[in-house]
């Protein structure tokens, strides 16, 4: 990309305090180092600092915040063809096992 990131660990705060509001949920937010990367090109061409990544990470995870509460999504894993293609998350789901009687 033309545009080089230098504070990917802004956009590394601005997931983890995400991830906290999903934590609620008892539900765990992951962005891969790939998503995590186009988020920071993203805001960094954006040219308006933690305002974009805060953006950009809230817009990314719409769907998710709305679908995850009250739901048996147990991760969430944010790919960057999330963030740059807007495809949803990998959701990950408990299994719930029910006993049978012999």
């Amino acid at each position: 990309s033309s545009c080089s990131p230098r504070k990917l660990s802004k956009a590394v705060v601005s997931t983890q305090s995400t991830g906290e509001l999903l934590s609620l949920n008892d539900c765990e937010l992951e962005f891969t180092p790939d998503a995590l990367q186009s988020v920071a090109e993203l805001a960094f061409c954006k040219k308006t600092g933690a305002r974009a990544l805060k953006s950009i990470v809230e817009t990314t995870l719409l769907d998710a915040m709305f679908e995850i509460p009250g739901s048996d999504i147990t991760h969430v894993e944010v790919s960057s063809e999330t963030v740059l293609d807007k495809r949803p998350p990998i959701y990950t789901r408990t299994v719930t096992v029910t006993e049978q009687t012999p």
